[in-house]
């Protein structure tokens, strides 16, 4: 900060002081004012002014020239506000103020990003430990030369099953450049899931119910399918006993659908059933029974607030678990 600066943006104020003292002049001439007490008077007030101005200027330039040169002495700029101290005027405080909130959000902002990098770096590690397994036993299995062609689609299944969950949880950040809001057909595409997953649920000896499924929603068929997969191999991965049931229907309301997916597993516990949707959260289940890694709900609950759905789980322990997709039905999204 330079006087010389200093000054030019003071000329206004300038400009107006010598108009003052130039009527200040013509009045006391018109009122015949003795002239010593005019040169007085305006003597006096430019000292003033010029004594006030220093003081300004010095209080200034030793808060602006301590604050560029520790500016220029951090490598993280950014800690500015932490560096200095309040100057004690209006413009410097404003600044300060600024710089502090500008600060507080970049910093906020950081931490997100980081705490997002942390987290996928932790589901990338429970995913390829998860991964290890159906590929370790296709692997023993060509090892062996003993083919069992269910087990070993199965495991292609499992495979195919969790790249595509890390592949959808990647998507799930920008979906509106990997989604298609259309008018679909819930049997058809309940239908297709089914067809994809045949392997497993016949390893399973899943018992297949629909009821009024035949209805159309507004979605993205894609992501439905990726859903109601997820859903599927949960019922898979918790069922009860020897055999397996799954059960889709379909309700009609004035303004929506809501699609109930049922199954006759092992259940949820009531303290588990409000946090089954958040991120890695496995439950007692998931420790007790098989490795988990706790996206798969999350991903789907993510994507239903994304396409302006709502899903919420319902449970009883060791009977039944029941997972609830609502739709809107009118032509809101297509437009």
């Amino acid at each position: 900060m330079k006087f010389t600066d200093y000054c030019r943006e003071k000329a206004g104020w300038m400009f107006c002081f010598l108009g003052q003292m130039l009527l200040v002049i013509g009045m006391g001439k018109i009122f015949r004012i003795n002239t010593s007490y005019i040169v007085s008077v305006v003597f006096l007030e430019c000292f003033i002014l010029l004594l006030m101005w220093a003081f300004d200027f010095r209080k200034k330039y030793k808060f602006y020239q301590d604050m560029l040169q520790k500016l220029d002495e951090l490598d993280k700029k950014y800690l500015i506000t932490e560096m200095i101290e309040k100057p004690g005027f209006l413009e410097g405080d404003i600044l300060c103020d600024a710089l502090y909130e500008t600060d507080r959000s970049m910093n906020e902002k950081v931490s997100g990003q980081e705490r997002a990098v942390r987290e996928f770096k932790d589901y990338v590690e429970m995913w390829i430990h998860e991964i290890k397994l159906p590929i370790s036993a296709v692997s023993l299995m060509n090892h062996n030369e003993e083919m069992d062609f269910r087990s070993y689609r199965q495991q292609l299944d499992k495979i195919s099953q969790l790249v595509e969950q890390i592949l959808y949880y990647v998507r799930a950040d920008t979906p509106q450049k990997d989604y298609l809001m259309k008018r679909c057909c819930l049997e058809e595409i309940i239908n297709e899931v089914l067809l994809e997953h045949k392997d497993v649920l016949i390893t399973g000896k899943f018992t297949i119910q629909k009821k009024d499924t035949g209805v159309f929603v507004v979605s993205d068929a894609k992501w439905i399918k990726f859903m109601l997969g997820q859903l599927i191999h949960n019922s898979v991965k918790y069922k009860r006993g020897a055999s397996g049931y799954l059960g889709f229907q379909a309700v009609e309301e004035d303004g929506s659908v809501t699609l109930i997916v049922e199954d006759h597993g092992i259940g949820v516990p009531a303290s588990d059933v409000r946090r089954v949707f958040e991120k890695s959260f496995t439950g007692e289940n998931g420790r007790k029974t098989a490795a988990s890694t706790g996206m798969g709900l999350y991903i789907c609950r993510k994507m239903c607030g994304k396409l302006g759905h709502e899903i919420w789980m319902e449970a009883a322990e060791g009977e039944w678990t029941k997972v609830m997709i609502r739709f809107g039905k009118d032509g809101y999204y297509l437009e």
